[in-house]
């Protein structure tokens, strides 16, 4: 006999589309595999049941309204967050980080004043046996909570009405989940924008951020949809709460609140590294050689004004590097770039990262030198803040502690309420 499958909850795959901001809500090719979040998405229908004078049960029906309301939820995610803060906070741009050649920020400044102009996704959930999908998703509320033990996200979506049994995009692109952890996480607090990240705040034990009612739906008499029309702004809500010790850096939280001063918070964290930049530096030698060394293995001599090839080739030869994963640029004789990549970037391939080092003794002359920029996995969210009401003082895992709620404000100084940056390796959505 022949076996049908059923549409087993455990195989309900998302996939994602960005769609483009000059055309939101046209549903684009999904082609993005998201796996660092579970995603729930329900059908909203607005429903109108008439009942005749005289009768006990509704005799007619008529729907006037339809979208999707969605929700995601789980771990803080260095890769997966950029599609999340590109709907709530607006769509950006990458930019290359630092000197790097692969890393790349993503920086989201919602604006003060003025509309945001969001990231709009489609959304495709399902299977092989069956799929459905929308287009218009927009996340209008977004939220972590950051302790040691966990990172959580929260958010909710809307879209428009959901098309069903489709087929779904085909051989998607993976998006590498890239967790954030509690340990690696830092909380600071200090009196001016251009100080912040100075002062860390060393009892802090729980961070919990919540941007809500970011947008609406525009809903018009128009019978060609029976979806919304456009979103329009809506007076966000945006608070942070600090669960602090209640020693002399949770209770200094008691005068930050009578005072009604502005202060500026930084919640960062920091993971993998992503890119290994290394520079090296001749200073000008009239002749001799030169050698680098990398997890224990040392190069050949190398002649002081070798070519940028030669130098790879050197490199290339350690048993430390893998074939392929060393790449230098620059001109003969230096400075040299060297760029390690494959293997050697612990941040997704599990390779074990060490810095290049060198020796010069063997130079006539010039000034020798090994400098390296190394580019890692980043979260920084930045905030001007006044402090409100605080909680009752609780006992957090025996610890008497004390949360303050924050309200996000605009600093006419600095131009901005909020700032959220991401560092990864993706260049797109």
């Amino acid at each position: 006999m022949s076996w049908t499958p059923e549409v087993s909850a455990i195989n309900q795959r998302v996939q994602v589309g960005a769609e483009s901001t000059s055309a939101l809500g046209t549903a684009v090719a999904c082609g993005k595999y998201l796996e660092c979040f579970d995603f729930t998405f329900g059908i909203s229908p607005d429903v109108v049941f008439y009942t005749a004078t005289g009768h006990k049960y509704a005799t007619a029906q008529e729907e006037n309204m339809e979208w999707v309301d969605g929700s995601a939820s789980g771990w803080l995610d260095y890769n997966g967050l950029i599609y999340i803060f590109g709907g709530a906070m607006g769509a950006t741009t990458p930019v290359v980080h630092g000197s790097s050649a692969v890393a790349k920020d993503w920086v989201f400044t919602p604006p003060i004043t003025g509309s945001i102009v969001p990231q709009t996704l489609s959304f495709q959930q399902g299977d092989a046996i069956r799929a459905r999908e929308f287009a218009y998703g927009l996340f209008t509320e977004v939220g972590y909570k950051i302790t040691r033990k966990e990172t959580t996200l929260t958010a909710k979506l809307i879209g428009q009405p959901l098309t069903d049994d489709i087929v779904l995009t085909s051989n998607p692109t993976t998006i590498a989940v890239a967790p954030i952890s509690g340990k690696q996480v830092s909380v600071f607090l200090d009196t001016t924008q251009a100080g912040l990240g100075t002062t860390q705040l060393l009892r802090a034990l729980a961070v919990d951020w919540a941007f809500n009612s970011i947008y609406g739906q525009l809903w018009v008499l128009n019978r060609s949809t029976v979806g919304f029309t456009a979103h329009v702004d809506s007076k966000p809500t945006c608070t942070v709460k600090i669960l602090e010790e209640a020693n002399a850096e949770g209770m200094a939280f008691l005068s930050y609140l009578q005072s009604g001063v502005t202060y500026y918070l930084r919640v960062q964290a920091q993971g993998a590294c992503i890119d290994n930049l290394t520079s090296v530096s001749l200073g000008s030698p009239s002749g001799g050689t030169f050698t680098l060394t990398y997890g224990g293995q040392t190069t050949a001599t190398i002649a002081y004004n070798a070519a940028a090839s030669a130098v790879e080739s050197a490199l290339a030869l350690l048993s430390s590097i893998p074939s392929g994963d060393v790449t230098v640029t620059g001109s003969a004789g230096g400075p040299y770039a060297i760029e390690l990549t494959g293997a050697l970037l612990n941040a997704q391939s599990g390779g074990v990262l060490s810095a290049i080092t060198g020796s010069g003794t063997g130079l006539t002359g010039g000034t020798f030198a090994v400098t390296g920029e190394q580019s890692y996995l980043a979260m920084t969210h930045d905030m001007a803040i006044k402090v409100g009401k605080p909680s009752n003082f609780e006992d957090s895992d025996g610890v008497y502690a004390i949360e303050w709620e924050c309200t996000v404000v605009e600093d006419s100084t600095w131009g901005h309420a909020q700032i959220l940056t991401l560092t990864n390796l993706l260049s797109s959505l």
